[in-house]
């Protein structure tokens, strides 16, 4: 059962996986960053730039397997991964401003929402087969 279940659902795990440190990243930076005193969006944004990168080479190499045009598909990701960065953003900005929740569970709840945005975001555009 649980072959059928990765047979079926394979890219998405992968893009789970290996996101997941590009994830850790920038969890680590953004925690660091409020720890420091900083402000929020400045934490987010520089997490989110670090993390970018990791998921990028990543996933480019080990979920998605395709590795012409890296330039051309590394300006997509980023562009995908800005999309996903306003929604972070976003969603920051409701969680901690007007639902009061504390900066670093506020993160983890957007994680989710930008994982799915992004996964979907990827395979169509930026990792979509020539």
């Amino acid at each position: 059962m649980l072959q059928e279940i990765y047979r079926k659902n394979k890219k998405i795990i992968k893009y789970a996986f290996f996101g997941g440190f590009g994830v850790v990243t920038d969890l680590c930076m953004y925690s660091v960053i409020i720890t420091l005193g900083m402000n929020y969006q400045l934490a987010n944004a520089t997490g989110y730039l670090a993390g970018t990168l990791v998921s990028f080479f990543l996933n480019r190499h080990f979920t998605f397997k395709v590795k012409d045009k890296i330039i051309f598909r590394m300006i997509k990701f980023f562009l995908v991964a800005f999309t996903g960065y306003l929604s972070s953003a976003g969603l920051l900005y409701i969680l901690i401003e007007k639902m009061l929740i504390g900066e670093i569970t506020a993160k983890i709840l957007t994680l989710f929402f930008v994982l799915i945005l992004q996964f979907t975001l990827n395979k169509k555009v930026t990792f979509k087969e020539s």
